[in-house]
């Protein structure tokens, strides 16, 4: 059966996550695990405070599932459970993706309204899942993404297969794909960029597509100026050691500009496991 892994702390972003995703489930007839990890703070030996045992912070983890799961259940008729575990999060929830197809997690707004700004484990997910990742912003809402935008730099060594993910998403839902490379005035195309460029075209054939080039000597803003002019409804990417996410979401000593979103993030790893079954079955 088809199913959507969503971490929950239970913060704004969580739980808009948590309803996209819901929205998402419902419209290809996936089911949704919400999951809570939790860790049992050992305060200091002079601290006369009761310690909650594990059986009580269970009981009381899942009663917040069971809140939260209930109020997600209403007006839809989506599968969902949910888990409680004692662990560390990262560890947990790589094990649970093993039964999962797609992960959901939440970005959380920082100063700006529309300021993004990765966690830390969402960004260490992202270096360890096999699976795709969606990334949803605070403040977005669920919307059939007719239009994708797939940001590449032609990358000889990226690995086009995990288009496969992204090229199901498109014929689910018949979107449009504008694939985006961001260059400088200087940069020059290389034969082997031309040589990724082909195998990229061999991957997405089959799907609308259209390939966009534009100049801007900060890679950041010129992605963010392509998603706003083509009113895209969801980011593509395959990040490289984060390079790509790092320049994105976090304001560098050199006042690079954040990327300002309100649309989801497809983030695509290069080793992943097939959804042809889990978006077209």
């Amino acid at each position: 059966m088809k199913t959507i892994l969503v971490p929950t702390d239970f913060s704004e972003a969580a739980n808009n996550a948590a309803e996209y995703a819901i929205k998402l489930a419902k419209e290809i007839k996936a089911k949704v695990v919400l999951l809570h990890v939790y860790h049992s703070s050992v305060p200091p030996i002079e601290a006369p405070i009761l310690v909650p045992s594990y059986a009580e912070l269970q009981k009381e983890k899942e009663r917040l599932l069971h809140k939260k799961s209930s109020q997600l259940k209403k007006n839809t008729h989506v599968e969902i459970s949910y888990k409680a575990k004692l662990g560390m999060a990262i560890e947990e929830i790589l094990e649970e993706e093993k039964s999962a197809d797609m992960i959901i997690m939440g970005m959380r707004k920082v100063g700006k309204l529309s300021e993004y700004i990765l966690g830390s484990i969402t960004t260490a997910i992202l270096g360890k899942t096999t699976i795709p990742v969606l990334i949803v912003p605070e403040n977005a809402k669920f919307k059939i993404p007719k239009k994708i935008a797939f940001a590449c730099d032609y990358n000889p060594g990226t690995n086009y297969k995990t288009l496969e993910s992204l090229n199901e998403l498109i014929t689910a839902f018949k979107s449009k794909l504008f694939v985006v490379n961001v260059k400088n005035k200087q940069e020059m195309v290389s034969v082997e960029e031309a040589g990724a460029g082909l195998r990229l075209e061999h991957q997405i054939s089959d799907i609308n597509h259209i390939y966009n080039y534009t100049e801007n000597e900060n890679l950041v803003e010129g992605i963010d100026n392509f998603v706003k002019g083509k009113k895209a409804d969801m980011l593509a990417v395959i990040p490289h050691r984060h390079n790509l996410l790092e320049r994105l979401f976090h304001k560098s000593i050199s006042k690079t500009i954040a990327f300002h979103t309100d649309i989801p993030l497809f983030a695509l790893p290069d080793n992943h496991k097939s959804m042809a079954a889990y978006l077209l079955s």
